[in-house]
């Protein structure tokens, strides 16, 4: 897997060059360069970047209106190049999103610096939520199991560990998931 790609709108092509190859000198990716929100917000959705670096000032929206859209639908962090009132603004209405905000003119080594942090707890996050969603879905599965245990013992006059065995043995002899043997199980049974 090659670098977390970068997506940069700025409303200067000349500027957007620049801040390209500083990025692309820096070790990161950019896949593209956007001069307005709309064709950000199309780029971000088919790209898939793990960064958009925006300007605040952009033709077509604000780059704070841009950044709320692109992170209410978690696509990408997002890094927004703003003045000193542009940037305060931003920080009283972001609240807890996934927008971080430095005051241009930015220097060389903030901006790569900033972009590398930005990404990595990104990566980060993307690791938790995934982990978190694997402990939700066995935590469901178990309880699922345990209910469907709970009917046999009461309804079958089983032990616990037959009770277990049998949801076990029907999974491997279907080829069905225990959770969904489970299911089964308490559908017919309740």
């Amino acid at each position: 897997m090659g670098r977390p790609e970068i997506i940069i709108t700025v409303n200067n092509a000349e500027t957007g060059s620049k801040m390209k190859q500083a990025l692309i000198t820096g070790g990161f990716a950019v896949s593209g360069i956007c001069s307005s929100g709309n064709e950000a917000i199309r780029k971000v959705r088919t790209q898939k970047p793990a960064l958009l670096i925006a300007y605040y000032e952009l033709p077509d929206t604000t780059g704070f209106e841009l950044a709320k859209i692109i992170t209410e639908n978690n696509l990408c962090s997002v890094l927004l190049l703003a003045d000193d009132a542009q940037k305060k603004y931003v920080e009283s209405k972001a609240g807890d999103m996934d927008i971080t905000c430095l005051i241009k003119p930015v220097s060389r080594a903030l901006l790569l610096s900033t972009a590398e942090l930005i990404i990595k707890n990104r990566i980060k996050i993307q690791r938790l939520e995934a982990e978190l969603s694997k402990v939700k879905n066995d935590l469901d599965t178990r309880k699922l199991i345990d209910k469907a245990k709970g009917l046999l013992m009461e309804r079958k006059g089983l032990s616990e560990s037959e009770a277990y065995r049998r949801i076990q043995k029907q999974s491997m002899d279907t080829g069905i998931p225990m959770k969904e043997v489970s299911k089964l199980i308490i559908d017919v049974m309740s």
